[in-house]
């Protein structure tokens, strides 16, 4: 049993899944808090999406599902789900758990299915997220119900961080590396032999929000300036925009370069490759004022990881897993790096067509060893302890 509230076709959520689908029944159930949020058409049997948007406002809806959660309405509720999919009471079920909200359901959950364990996949260091309130919503989610998870997930190596709510729990590392198999290795090996000529693509694919963890704003700086420079350098972004600063920005640099600056919307994972693998340079900018910088707390990226999988050289200011290894093919910064700094560089990168070339090798080599597919079987191996413990009882 999958729960989440990330968008349908999250990579993470949708890797996950078709890693375990060939040896474990799966049963996914997406609560959608956002409006204007397509609804997906899923698999009957396999996946039902609950819309929870009596708000226009997500995290409104995410607090009002939370206290139908308190009350007991949803657990009645996903029962009824799970009975129609032939889900029955004395099933051995896993809980899979993507998002803090999802915490309580789960515990109710558990209540009703007592052949059940619960496992948190814990993408991200969520007592961060704090609202104007300074209060982590997440977190607090995540202190009320981190009792009853029977195992977690993390992203990260730097599992001594979690909150002591999970203390002397099971941790399972499993990075944010991309499927290697969703990369076509020869696109990226032509684009370097040519590399030497044409023009030099930079991209960023992701959350577009002036408030938030990335760096949007220096982002566009830098290329501002990077594109003034040159005529042979070209900026695609992707991604849902959060705030009017940031299509304020994007207009401005439409009009100021035209063709050469294209932002194209929010479009699927598959573009998100094909035009990772065409790109020269990837973006992947912290603020570091904030609370996601850490010396403590390193990030496990998988936009990083994908562009070492395309050849794409990223330009990175953040604390990193595995940054010794990045380090040698990526334009690396850190928290002190201005819009200067990071723009002479990758004008000084982009004048020397042969380095970025022999970077670019660099991190198709690298890539490798950072590839989902070696790492996925550890869902499996935790089922399989679980339902030993399980069995045991």
């Amino acid at each position: 049993m999958v729960l989440d509230s990330h968008q349908f076709d999250d990579n993470r959520i949708s890797k996950h899944i078709r890693s375990i689908s060939g040896s474990c029944e799966v049963f996914r159930v997406n609560y959608n808090f956002y409006r204007d949020r397509e609804h997906q058409i899923g698999s009957p049997g396999k996946d039902v999406v609950i819309n929870i948007t009596p708000t226009s406002g997500p995290y409104l809806n995410g607090l009002l599902f939370t206290l139908k959660v308190i009350f007991g309405r949803k657990g009645r509720e996903l029962e009824d789900v799970l009975l129609e999919n032939s889900i029955d009471l004395a099933d051995d079920v896993i809980f899979h758990v993507h998002d803090p909200y999802l915490l309580g359901l789960a515990k109710k959950m558990g209540k009703r299915f007592p052949r059940s364990r619960i496992v948190y996949d814990r993408h991200e260091y969520y007592e961060t997220w704090k609202n104007r309130l300074g209060i982590s919503v997440p977190g607090l989610l995540e202190r009320m119900y981190g009792k009853e998870v029977d195992e977690i997930v993390f992203v990260s190596r730097a599992v001594s961080t979690l909150p002591k709510v999970f203390a002397g729990k099971k941790v399972t590392v499993i990075p944010n590396y991309p499927e290697s198999k969703r990369f076509d290795r020869d696109s990226a090996l032509r684009k370097i032999e040519v590399s030497v000529s044409g023009d030099v693509v930079a991209v960023y694919f992701g959350v577009l929000n002036l408030g938030f963890d990335r760096d949007i704003d220096l982002m566009f700086k830098i290329m501002r300036y990077v594109m003034q420079a040159r005529q042979d350098v070209r900026f695609e972004v992707a991604g849902r925009v959060y705030d009017t600063g940031v299509k304020d920005i994007i207009g401005s640099m439409t009009k100021e370069f035209g063709e050469r600056m294209k932002y194209l919307g929010e479009i699927p994972f598959s573009d998100v490759v094909t035009r990772t693998t065409r790109a020269h340079l990837g973006f992947f900018l912290l603020r570091p004022e904030s609370p996601m910088w850490s010396e403590e707390r390193p990030t496990s990226p998988n936009k990083v990881y994908e562009f070492l999988l395309s050849g794409t050289v990223p330009v990175v200011r953040a604390n990193l897993d595995d940054k010794e290894t990045i380090e040698g093919c990526a334009l690396s910064f850190g928290k002190d790096a201005g819009s200067e700094e990071i723009s002479g560089a990758i004008l000084e990168l982009i004048e020397d067509r042969q380095n970025l070339r022999t970077l670019m090798e660099r991190c198709l080599d690298v890539s490798t060893d950072f590839s989902w597919e070696n790492v996925s079987g550890r869902y499996l191996e935790c089922y399989e302890r679980l339902f030993y413990i399980t069995q045991g009882e």
